[in-house]
């Protein structure tokens, strides 16, 4: 007699028997005690779990001697012909090799003839997903309202690819990846059974590169029975060869780490399975994808086709990724796909995308620089803030568009209302008794720290100029977030100021480029440079006098400061915070300021 493999020779027989798909056994069972199994069914799931021995158990409970009932004896005539799928009333259909127009009509012709004997005459489509468009429309009819006799039951790996209309014809059943506890149990037991002399340790290795499929894990076994002695899992690794997704953990590892030369080795791995290049970088693609899924959204897991012991992989080596990281390492992988259409070496495309995510100083690209970056930040324990929502002060009645906003009130020793807290980017709320301390990064400036006599402060004309602290480069790098200031306050003015920008400190006074006379004339109005004094408050912490003058038509050079502002922009020993995003770049990259050019 010919050797059966153990797939085949444990092949569950009952509803009792299928492992891991409890919900689809006792469903099944009650409708046919009560007598309510449907015309139509789609069993769906990933491969190995069961559909198709299902549908073979359901035919016999239904075509039963002792039937219908939710337990086949398993030895009338029509149990066993189905069970060595000799039954004329059981029609198996493999739709990946049936699934012309024609085929399909010439096994439906059969629909309308009566059975061979039994109750029901079923009809079983697996992978029912590669039926042409004309397989499926000469499907619906006949599936929409069968006789009564007829029972259809369609299986597949891909219910995405099944048409919609196909799919509410039926009821379906999604079948899951069998859990490796129940795995481990079952290949136990028919180890036992076969008189398999095997590590526990092994059939849980066994159970864990299955991937939830009961048919791969008992061909796995059947495997390594076939070796002599008592086997460990380092021989069950070297016969079962390296498991795919551990392959890509070990690959994903070194690109958080860094390490070329693992990443190189890792992709030799991969390569070295004999698995196709372009589906090799589609698998990465993918790792790439659940980890950005699990940083992003920590609890869609049920959006991931994995099992619980890889899902808790990918749990730990997300930690080692931002979100920013992994969507650069997607787009250097799915750009490498895309140019293996044309090129002719695949593996280099894959490894300069893999080494180009793990090392981002060898992408010269834009998506490399912000890489670098990213990196930097991270090194100087620098995280984005949250954005808070967005406060809209409401609208005062009397009051115009151009007109400026009241100075909220300030506690005595506080920085202004005016400013956001730079961990939050909120605001606080007007009268709040606690007011946030000011960032290391922006000097303190002297009205900031008056005793609780102070008073508000003169923010028209008469400034109290630009501390020694504060230079004309920080007054430029901070002139953005004073323009959006003015744009919360006025738009009229932020209008006249846009462009704009700060070109001297003139004993004091920041001297300001406007566009014409007209609007150095608006702009010198008290109303006006209130509104602009106190929003490069609320950016900078200073209330300098300003001075406004006119763009030079000829292209030359802005008008030269005084000793005393000199003093302000070039001392050499002003003290730049240890933060500052200009100088962190500057030792990250190794560059240098060549040039400071103002907004126009």
């Amino acid at each position: 007699m010919a050797y059966l493999s153990l797939y085949r020779k444990y092949r569950p027989q009952t509803f009792d028997e299928i492992v891991g798909q409890d919900h689809v056994s006792t469903t099944l069972s009650n409708a046919i005690v009560e007598d309510r199994v449907a015309h139509s069914y789609l069993f769906t799931g990933p491969r190995g779990t069961g559909k198709t021995s299902t549908a073979r158990i359901l035919a016999k409970a239904l075509n039963c001697a002792q039937g219908p009932t939710p337990r086949p004896c398993g030895v009338c005539d029509s149990c066993t012909a189905i069970a060595d799928g000799s039954s004329l009333d059981v029609i198996e259909m493999d739709a990946a090799s049936h699934s012309k127009v024609d085929e399909t009509r010439d096994i439906l012709a059969g629909v309308p003839l009566a059975t061979a004997g039994s109750a029901k005459k079923v009809y079983v489509i697996d992978e029912v997903h590669m039926l042409s468009a004309g397989s499926f429309n000469a499907l619906l009819k006949t599936l929409e309202e069968p006789p009564a006799h007829v029972l259809f039951i369609l299986a597949t790996t891909e219910a995405h690819k099944v048409l919609d209309t196909i799919i509410s014809r039926t009821q379906r059943f999604d079948f899951r990846r069998v859990p490796a506890d129940l795995l481990e149990a079952h290949l136990a037991k028919i180890a036992e059974a076969e008189g398999i002399a095997i590590d526990r340790t092994v059939l849980a290795e066994i159970a864990r590169r299955a991937e939830g499929g009961v048919r791969d894990a008992l061909s796995a076994l059947d495997q390594l029975a076939s070796a002599a002695g008592n086997l460990s899992a380092a021989d069950a690794e070297v016969l079962l060869g390296d498991r795919r997704e551990d392959a890509f953990t070990e690959l994903f590892d070194a690109i958080a780490a860094g390490d070329l030369g693992a990443i190189f080795g890792s992709t030799q791995a991969l390569v070295a399975r004999g698995a196709d290049l372009r589906q090799t970088a589609m698998g990465a693609m993918e790792h790439a994808r659940s980890l950005l899924l699990l940083k992003t959204a920590p609890d869609a897991e049920f959006l991931l086709d994995a099992s619980k012991e890889d899902l808790a992989v990918l749990q730990v080596q997300k930690e080692h990724f931002t979100a920013a990281a992994l969507l650069r390492t997607i787009d250097l992988i799915s750009k490498a796909i895309t140019e293996m259409r044309t090129a002719p070496d695949h593996r280099l495309l894959l490894e300069v995308a893999l080494v180009r995510a793990g090392a981002p100083e060898t992408d010269p690209s834009a998506n490399g620089l912000l890489g670098r970056i990213e990196r930097l930040e991270r090194r100087f324990g620098i995280e984005p803030g949250v954005p808070g929502p967005l406060e809209i002060p409401a609208p005062v009645a009397g009051r115009g568009q151009d007109q400026p906003l009241e100075a909220p009130s300030r506690q005595p020793g506080g920085s202004g209302g005016a400013k956001e807290d730079p961990m939050t980017g909120r605001r606080p709320a007007a009268g709040s008794e606690a007011s946030p301390a000011p960032s290391p990064a922006v000097a303190t400036p002297p009205s900031a720290v008056e005793g609780p006599a102070a008073g508000p402060k003169d923010v028209t004309g008469a400034g109290n100029g630009v501390p020694a602290q504060v230079g004309l480069g920080e007054i430029k790098s901070s002139w953005q977030a004073t323009l959006q200031e003015v744009k919360q306050r006025s738009k009229r003015v932020w209008g006249m100021l846009n462009p704009s920008r700060p070109v001297a400190l003139n004993d004091g006074a920041v001297v300001v480029e406007v566009q014409s006379p007209w609007h150095q004339a608006e702009m010198g109005e008290e109303r006006n440079r209130s509104i602009v004094a106190e929003s490069l408050y609320a950016a900078l912490g200073i209330r300098p006098s300003l001075e406004f003058t006119v763009l030079r038509k000829d292209g030359g050079p802005a008008p030269e400061p005084s000793e005393s502002a000199a003093e302000y922009s070039e001392a050499p020993n002003t003290p730049v915070p240890a933060d500052d995003p200009i100088e962190l770049v500057k030792k990250g990259l190794h560059a240098e300021v060549v040039e400071e050019i103002g907004e126009r």
